[in-house]
């Protein structure tokens, strides 16, 4: 038997569950063999992936999250997404502070257990049309709208603001899309820090820092700041300055 009788998931990787794997005629025994030869990897309780694949997954950081993320979601069903900081780092938007160990997911209630298993946290809680997709890495995730809002409302006022200026800065959400996600979400714990981190976001914060000052200028009863402000006189541009 070859690496080419195995069954295509169409997963990050081809992570294959050992039933699936069962399924497409290969046994437990064979299953073992594969791991013990280096064939296979074994990413969970009866989850594989082909190990050139693997390797090819995880050639970089961001790789070996997104792997992660797709074994962890898996045994949770269709109804669960990566979310929270995962779908921040899957989705390329800035973080402030140290990044919480772990794979976060979020699922919808009733759609398996609550109980979040080693290395993963499981967050259950709707997921209205137009709030799930797909990172670069295939893995399913929360949107950056509605990824803004959940960490906007589990996190601290700067660290939403620093989220939220980077997906309108990278053009990964609208603030029209933030509104929605928002108005969808109206009765949710911490949702009126969410709005608040919404209202104050803005594309043109090009950095994290930039981002922390806005939030400092306005903590200390300062005006808001005129971003990426052009200097120069009678129509000649010498200079451009972030605020």
């Amino acid at each position: 038997m070859t690496l080419s009788d195995l069954p295509e998931t169409g997963r990050l990787a081809n992570i294959a569950t050992l039933a699936e794997l069962i399924a497409a005629g290969i046994s437990a025994r064979q299953v073992s063999t594969r791991v013990g030869r280096g064939e296979l990897i074994r990413l969970g309780h009866g989850i594989y992936a082909p190990a050139e694949r693997v390797r090819s997954a995880t050639a970089t950081g961001r790789g070996a999250l997104a792997l992660r993320a797709a074994a962890a979601l898996v045994p949770l069903g269709p109804q669960a997404v990566a979310s929270h900081h995962t779908a921040a780092r899957l989705l390329g938007l800035d973080l402030l502070g140290r990044v919480p160990p772990g794979i976060a997911i979020t699922r919808v209630p009733g759609s398996g257990s609550r109980t979040s298993r080693c290395g993963v946290r499981v967050h259950n809680a709707a997921l209205p049309g137009g709030q799930t997709g797909r990172s670069s890495d295939g893995v399913p995730v929360t949107t950056a709208a509605r990824t803004v809002l959940d960490l906007a409302r589990s996190s601290s006022f700067r660290a939403g603001v620093v989220a939220a200026d980077s997906a309108l800065r990278l053009r990964r959400t609208t603030k029209s899309e933030l509104d929605a996600a928002a108005a969808s979400c109206h009765r949710w714990p911490g949702l009126q820090c969410a709005a608040a981190v919404v209202r104050f976001a803005d594309a043109l914060a090009e950095s994290p820092l930039e981002s922390i000052a806005r939030v400092a200028f306005r903590d200390c009863g300062l005006p808001p700041p005129q971003l990426q402000a052009l200097l120069g006189t009678g129509g000649q541009v010498i200079a451009r300055v972030d605020f």
